[in-house]
């Protein structure tokens, strides 16, 4: 095996989740070619990644962690240079929790992609150096304004969606495989729009599902959900949507059940309401 096979096979998933993946699917072969040894030490490898990642799910993080964590993974992975004062600022956000509101909103805005776990074992490996710990994500909630401010540039800057589909079912059970907030029954009216697709995005810590929708003419809507509890001070639950325009764009937000919805467009706020009546 190459050292980037070893590589690949340490940090992909232990419950199996990324053996289909062709890299992956490659290093396993190769350690099925090295014979008894190689298959040993997969084995003895995977029973290490679970039982650390059993131990992970018990550990209650330090506020403001993660932001640090997030920054160690994208110098470590070499998208972005080391930061001289790393170790720094790392001790400084466990010390002191960041509460601010970031002055760009697409700040710590990562599109979810299925190879993301990927390069999480570079982030922890930073964090270990440093005396800290490896957090699956952020325990604090945000403020309803700060997640808007987020949503609505990621809206006007252009979107990546994960999944490009017209199907509702695709588009549910690809958000569903992933463990992605969704509401399960839209509005009846916007629930008979066509799909073009969908996207997952964690936000400074937090998860948020897109979903991409078509009125005629191929003019967009943006609906993103995540779970209610997120948000420092989410919408009362069955209260009937609030419309009001936000920068250049129309937006509804409303709470169903245990879930926050926001719908972005550029029409009128009159259809936004008809929509969602």
């Amino acid at each position: 095996m190459t050292e980037e096979q070893l590589q690949l096979l340490r940090a992909a998933r232990p419950d199996g989740q990324d053996d289909d993946d062709p890299a992956v699917a490659d290093a396993r072969e190769a350690a099925a070619r090295a014979g008894d040894s190689g298959l040993v030490w997969l084995g003895a490898e995977r029973a290490v990644d679970l039982k650390m990642k059993a131990s992970l799910g018990q550990v209650e993080p330090p506020l403001g962690l993660e932001a640090a964590l997030l920054m160690a993974m994208r110098a470590a992975r070499g998208t972005a240079p080391t930061p001289e004062n790393l170790r720094e600022s790392v001790l400084a956000s466990v010390r002191n929790p960041e509460t601010r509101t970031p002055k760009d909103p697409l700040e710590n805005v990562v599109p979810i992609s299925r190879r993301r776990w990927l390069g999480w074992s570079a982030a922890a490996a930073a964090a270990a150096a440093f005396g800290g710990i490896w957090v699956w994500r952020r325990s604090t909630t945000i403020p309803m304004a700060n997640l808007t401010a987020a949503l609505a540039a990621i809206t006007a800057k252009g979107l990546e969606l994960g999944l490009m589909s017209p199907e509702k079912s695709a588009i549910a059970g690809w958000l569903r495989e992933r463990q992605a907030p969704r509401l399960g029954e839209l509005p009846v009216k916007l629930d008979k729009l066509e799909r073009k697709g969908c996207q997952i995005y964690e936000i400074r810590g937090h998860v948020v599902s897109l979903e991409c929708l078509l009125l005629p003419g191929m003019r967009e809507l943006h609906l993103y959900c995540t779970v209610s509890s997120e948000l420092a001070d989410s919408p009362v639950s069955g209260a009937a949507p609030e419309v009001r325009s936000y920068d250049d764009q129309t937006l509804a937000t409303w709470s169903q059940a245990d879930l926050t919805l926001w719908l972005f467009s550029h029409e009128a706020p009159s259809l936004l309401r008809e929509l969602l009546g």
